[in-house]
């Protein structure tokens, strides 16, 4: 007679000769199938991106059995960034983004030294970083192109420089300027110090000319409520997006005249594999309501680029659908909807855009982006004069007749 055995024993075999960690081929190469099937079934915009998600899973294995335990993280990064998507993003359990107390951007070609938290480091804004741990940042840069998702260029223009100087926490950096070899000290959480700026700042100012600037990536509902006076005196506004808004979407209500009833954000209703057969998809919008006062008779300018992700690009969806404002600067990121997240074997957590966001007009969004009005670029004699050419540009923009 045949042997049986029970599913509990079967478990437990199976418990006991599975792979637990990345030293194990096996291991690997089933987490990346595990991402590729994730995404094969629920990923909204592989048509708008033309990607060949079967070649990317061959690809892939091919690099895997070529490789060891150190490279997987990497790997599946390499997998993921096919999909060209700002969400994705491919986290272990440490925390890799600690930085030396300098923020630095891509600007004309070059890295550049953007802002100094540590004076005594004797570097200034504006400063070229000539080599980074002895590679130049143009190499770093082609480097990055197979392991970042980014649905846009802005996007990888922002996110780049920020993983070349960030890693573990209080190790070293080696980065030439002017020919000097300097040693840094990886020891800000890079993000925690961004919003620690941010915090600082009351988010808004009163320029001449009856302007009000307003950062939305800073300022609080609750203080445009304190303003709304000087707002409804000025003779214009300059929004700034240039980052994600700090939950004051409520502004767009006051520069609308009439109910919005757009719906923009779709969910579909996945029901077989490979996305086949969808029936369909449930829509919705933010249904947002005209409140007072109604300052959309005046000037309003706003300013984004390559930064302006999620959040932020709803928000410039009401701006372009509308016609509510000029949009000043460079594309947005082109990426927005809720994110969804899952957990690999070894804890390996994957998150991504699970949902399909068009623009107001029902045009797509993804990996386009919002496109200004009028264009701008930022050079590197700006940041080393303190100049910000965008507002500048946005200020000469609202004293125009």
């Amino acid at each position: 007679p045949k042997s049986s055995i029970s599913i509990e024993e079967l478990m437990d075999s199976a418990e006991q000769t599975t792979a637990t960690d990345a030293s194990a081929l096996s291991f690997r190469c089933g987490n990346l199938i595990n991402v590729w099937n994730v995404f094969q079934h629920f990923y909204p915009y592989f048509s708008e991106m033309s990607i060949n998600w079967n070649n990317e899973l061959k690809a892939s294995l091919t690099r895997t059995f070529a490789s060891d335990a150190n490279n997987h993280v990497n790997e599946l990064k390499r997998l993921t960034s096919a999909l060209k998507d700002n969400h994705v993003s491919v986290r272990g359990t440490e925390n890799p983004y600690f930085a030396p107390p300098i923020d630095v951007s891509w600007i004309e070609g070059q890295l550049v030294i953007a802002a100094v938290f540590d004076q005594s480091l004797g570097f200034q804004p504006g400063e070229i970083i000539e080599k980074i741990v002895g590679i130049s940042p143009q190499q770093l840069y082609e480097d990055m192109k197979p392991l970042i998702s980014a649905a846009t260029q802005g996007w990888f223009d922002y996110t780049a420089p920020i993983l070349m100087i960030t890693g573990k926490l209080n190790t070293n950096l080696d980065i030439t300027v002017a020919g000097k070899t300097v040693a840094l000290k990886r020891k800000l959480n890079y993000y925690a110090q961004k919003d620690s700026i941010k915090s600082l700042s009351p988010g808004y100012k009163f320029l001449e000319n009856g302007i009000v600037y307003l950062n939305l990536d800073a300022v609080s509902m609750d203080t445009i409520n304190q303003i709304m006076p000087q707002l409804e005196k000025s003779k214009a506004i300059i929004a700034d997006v240039r980052g994600y808004p700090n939950s004051n979407h409520e502004f767009i209500s006051h520069m609308i005249s009439d109910q919005d009833e757009h719906k923009w954000m779709q969910i579909d209703h996945y029901m077989y594999p490979d996305q086949e057969q969808i029936p369909g998809y449930s829509d919705f919008g933010w249904s947002v309501e005209p409140k007072k006062p109604y300052l959309g008779d005046k000037k309003i300018i706003f300013i984004t680029d390559g930064r302006a992700v999620s959040y932020a690009e709803s928000y410039l969806g009401f701006i372009e659908g509308y016609k509510l404002a000029t949009i000043v600067g460079q594309p947005s990121s082109g990426t927005n909807g809720n994110v969804n997240s899952f957990t690999l074997p070894g804890d390996y957590i994957i998150s991504f855009t699970g949902m399909r966001v068009l623009k107001h007009d029902g045009t797509q969004l993804h990996g386009i982006g919002f496109l200004p009005d009028v264009y701008v670029e930022r050079t590197i004699e700006g940041v080393k004069t303190g100049r910000d050419e965008f507002l500048e540009k946005a200020i000469e923009l609202a004293k125009q007749q």
